[in-house]
């Protein structure tokens, strides 16, 4: 077997061999909370803001990593791969949102939610699990719905860990900065800089 052919197995162990009516709406609606989806964006972004001045700078560096990791997908590696979605490349797929013709390689879901992942947790280190766990159900929402081969996900996966890394990192290196210079504005003598 090719590696290929690989993909294509567990593409179709997924897709069909999970495949159950019960499960069609749960996975639609972790690929696409539909109405759902900006009044929860909202919901993310005031937990955040309720964190204070840590969390103010959390949501900024979430934005721009996932901002990052949605343009290298979907504008950056997807036009360079230009690999053809399983629902539109095998004719035995049941696509739950119909055949789409845009390219799948990478998932641009798996590299935004695992993007998110890192500096999510960063934030909030008691929902780690929580965050990756999610991300994951994302990932294998998209398999199950027709949209992704896994080797898409797995990519995405690795491009969203690297950008959400390096997005964690930019997250503690500006608390640390901040927490430095309030450390010093404390320590200066009164009326002094």
């Amino acid at each position: 077997m090719t590696p290929a052919d690989w993909d294509v197995a567990v593409f179709r162990a997924i897709h069909h061999g999970m495949h159950h009516p019960w499960l069609d709406p749960i996975m639609v609606a972790l690929t696409d909370p539909g109405p759902w989806k900006f009044p929860l964006l909202g919901l993310v972004a005031l937990v955040f803001v309720l964190r204070g001045r840590r969390g103010w700078i959390g949501l900024v560096v979430l934005c721009l990593t996932i901002a990052a990791a949605d343009q290298m997908s979907s504008h950056i590696l997807k036009p360079l791969f230009r690999r053809i979605r399983p629902s539109t490349a095998l004719t035995d797929t049941v696509p739950l949102f119909g055949r789409r013709t845009s390219y799948s390689f990478p998932s641009t879901h798996a590299s935004n939610f695992f993007s998110a992942a890192p500096v999510v947790s960063a934030v909030f280190p008691g929902i780690t699990v929580a965050a990756y766990a999610y991300a994951g159900a994302v990932c294998l929402s998209r398999i199950y719905v027709g949209d992704h081969y896994p080797s898409d996900v797995l990519a995405g996966i690795v491009l969203g860990l690297f950008l959400g890394f390096l997005g964690r990192r930019a997250y503690r290196r500006a608390i640390r900065t901040l927490d430095g210079v309030t450390a010093r504005g404390e320590r200066a003598p009164s009326g002094g800089p």
